[in-house]
């Protein structure tokens, strides 16, 4: 390697970690424009699906507009006065499953079963377990204090949504040839993405309200809403979601009653995440299992725990790209799950 190539690798170096410390900064005004552009991926489907069914444009854009209003004030709504509740009465559930807690112990001890107290509590720290616990929901419950601006946000999306192809093939003309269809070909991935994982992600929300609902937990809908958005965070958002309803049961309910509501997390889990989600997304993510579990924690050390939720889409981004230039294609390729041949890439 020439003193050239160093150069190069080092001013590349210095470059991503100026542009990374940069997003970093300005995570606070680019998460509210993810979020929307994500949302606006999700919803554009739907817009151009009635324009295809003979519904007028200007129509079919009110609808989807009047949809969105309705779901950020339900969501807003339901969202604030559970939560309102919820950290109203947090010191007393926090002392109930302490509580609740020592009379597990003392039966395990009538049963022959000895488990040192003072050792239990300081290894498990239900305390600073529970307080974490509030400190997630209150950290996602922010997200809405920008609901406004992203409303606003998706619906221009969803107006330059119209052109911007136009544009594209446009600007193709005098950069990269194909450029339009790789691009085209992308946004179907993303789309293929977003809308069967929304689905997936309904039904886990519907389940756990389900059963919490059963088990008298309080608040199911708002840990239903809580699953339905961690259901997008690969590997640990399911396990981030069971946590909050399990210590409210063991707070509110019996020892035996927090463990079968865990138990039913299990089997929501992999239900939905080994059996649903293959079967009904077909083709995989093309991100390896090292890259996507890597992505969950550089986009959550940058964006905080928003980023963690865009994830995988914001790695199919950088992917796609990586892809669309002959020096860096070979990046693309680490990235990938698997090796493609010359016919079966993108053109």
């Amino acid at each position: 390697m020439n003193g050239a190539s160093v150069l190069r690798i080092m001013i590349i170096a210095a470059a991503l970690v100026i542009v990374i410390a940069g997003l970093k900064a300005a995570s606070p005004l680019l998460v509210p424009f993810i979020l929307s552009l994500f949302i606006t991926l999700l919803l554009s489907p739907l817009l151009h699906w009635l324009i295809r069914n003979g519904v007028p444009k200007p129509l079919s854009f009110a609808l989807v507009i009047v949809f969105i209003f309705i779901l950020f004030v339900l969501l807003t709504g339901v969202v604030s006065s559970y939560m309102a509740d919820l950290f109203a009465h947090a010191d007393d559930w926090q002392a109930a499953m302490i509580e609740n807690l020592h009379k597990w112990i003392l039966h395990l001890e009538k049963r022959g079963i000895h488990i040192d107290q003072q050792l239990f509590f300081s290894m498990v720290q239900p305390q600073k377990l529970f307080e974490f616990t509030l400190s997630v929901v209150k950290n996602t419950s922010l997200l809405l204090s920008n609901s406004l601006l992203i409303f606003f946000t998706v619906v221009f999306m969803l107006v330059e949504s119209f052109t911007i192809k136009k544009k594209i093939r446009y600007i193709e003309k005098f950069t990269t040839p194909g450029l339009s269809a790789r691009i085209d070909a992308f946004t179907d991935r993303i789309n293929h993405y977003f809308t069967l994982k929304a689905f997936t992600s309904a039904v886990t929300g519907l389940w756990i309200v389900v059963v919490l609902y059963f088990f008298d937990v309080p608040y199911p809908v708002l840990w239903g809403i809580g699953g339905f958005m961690l259901n997008f965070i690969p590997v640990i958002g399911s396990i981030i979601a069971a946590i909050p309803p399990v210590l409210l049961a063991l707070a509110t309910q019996s020892f035996s009653d927090a463990l079968w509501i865990a138990g039913w997390f299990l089997v929501i889990n992999i239900t939905i995440g080994n059996i649903l989600e293959p079967r009904v997304m077909g083709r995989g993510l093309e991100l390896s299992e090292l890259v996507v579990f890597m992505s969950l924690v550089f986009w959550g050390w940058v964006f905080g725990k928003v980023g963690m939720l865009l994830a995988v889409p914001l790695t199919m981004i950088v992917k796609f790209a990586f892809e669309t230039s002959e020096s860096t294609r070979w990046v693309a390729v680490m990235m990938s799950d698997s090796v493609k041949s010359k016919k079966e890439e993108i053109v």
